[in-house]
């Protein structure tokens, strides 16, 4: 959710529809509500609910559709656009989103992207989205909110798919165990560094390195710790290759990860180590896919 033409569309096409950051200029406004079910990680189905960001529609999602809206909400991204002109009138659907959010979903996970930051100069970026995170913590607190995440995000670089690997991380089913077996596979390769990408849009899932060099285990480490997300970004659009992730790994290996123990994650599992990898598929989207879950996008 955020306003008109903060962006939500355009990320939400560039991540699971392979569109190129220059192609989403031809993307019309969201009128009212588009549903979308992406299939993610071979047999998780996330359904995602790209909502319209005009003043008329957040009337309808406050009253009329309170209840169809934020009911059953696994998780929230709330988008705000940093070059908005009304952000006092951004704050106030913000309030009112955590509020029905709160009355209808209330153990709902909340992700908040500042977005279009590269239209800020770099040497003032790291100040505006200081103050910007302090201004939506103030308004969680107001409506009771205590845990939400804030990431400041671009389609120009790679904090959009830094922010939007830690969103999907959060919707795996078993991600201790998929890291488990990371931290494994890492070990018995000996490998310096392993990263784990779901196939279809690149995004990182898990991330392990060798205790010491040369070998000795490894630490399972969160997308937002250890692999910022330009890697991903360049093998997306062709610039860059695997190898470009693991860099002082010797040997390239591909493996899948056992589908009973990450919810049927095998076909879409990639597991990278110093190999270049061919672009992947665009993610499948369609429209009558079973609901299993719902996050307001």
């Amino acid at each position: 959710m955020g306003k008109a033409h903060s962006g939500k569309t355009s990320m939400r096409s560039i991540i699971f529809a392979n569109y190129l950051a220059r192609d989403t200029m031809r993307l019309s406004p969201t009128l009212d509500v588009e549903h979308h079910h992406v299939r993610f990680l071979g047999d998780l189905v996330l359904n995602l609910w790209d909502c319209g960001g005009q003043d008329a529609f957040y009337e309808s999602y406050f009253e009329r559709d309170r209840e169809t809206i934020f009911r059953s909400v696994e998780l929230l991204i709330y988008v705000f656009d940093i070059e908005s002109d009304c952000p006092e009138k951004d704050f106030d659907h913000f309030s009112g989103v955590l509020e029905a959010i709160e009355e209808n979903s209330p153990d709902a996970r909340i992700f908040v992207l500042v977005h279009k930051m590269d239209l800020v100069a770099e040497e003032e970026r790291e100040m505006i989205l200081e103050d910007r995170r302090r201004l939506i913590e103030e308004s969680c607190a107001g409506c009771g909110v205590q845990n939400f995440q804030c990431f400041g995000t671009s389609i120009w670089d790679e904090t959009l798919y830094k922010a939007w690997s830690e969103i999907v991380t959060n919707l795996i089913p078993n991600i201790g165990v998929l890291e488990s077996h990371l931290n494994d596979f890492c070990r018995i390769c000996d490998a310096d560094e392993v990263v784990l990408f779901e196939r279809a849009t690149f995004l990182v899932i898990s991330h392990a390195q060798a205790k010491n060099v040369g070998g000795g285990g490894g630490d399972a480490i969160k997308p937002s710790d250890g692999v910022d997300g330009s890697s991903a970004a360049a093998i997306k659009d062709g610039s860059a290759t695997g190898g470009a992730v693991v860099e002082s790994a010797e040997a390239g290996i591909v493996s899948d990860v056992a589908a009973e123990d990450a919810g049927g994650a095998a076909d879409g599992v990639m597991i990278l180590d110093g190999q270049p990898s061919q672009s992947p598929p665009p993610a499948e989207i369609s429209d009558d896919s079973d609901q299993l879950l719902q996050a307001g996008g």
